[in-house]
């Protein structure tokens, strides 16, 4: 699993950032603190504590996930 920190500073980063989880073939989880939750869904998302910096869990291969981390490395603290 590939991990990288991750910060959001709006509300339309996070509808983007969801957009682009959902067209990956691959799981994608968000962890705060103890708290585990599927990427792709918007409302599982805006469960978690978005104010602090989150984990992001790609469940895929350095090489599967290159392109998503491109799009989403606006995102990456």
């Amino acid at each position: 699993m590939i991990k990288r920190s991750i910060k959001f500073s709006s509300v339309n980063e996070i509808k983007d950032f969801v957009n682009l989880t959902m067209s990956q073939g691959f799981d994608i989880d968000l962890m705060a603190g103890r708290y585990v939750v599927d990427a792709k869904s918007i409302l599982a998302v805006f469960g978690l504590d978005l104010d602090s910096e989150v984990t992001i869990g790609i469940h895929a291969t350095e090489e599967e996930a290159a392109d998503f981390l491109t799009k989403v490395s606006k995102y990456l603290a």
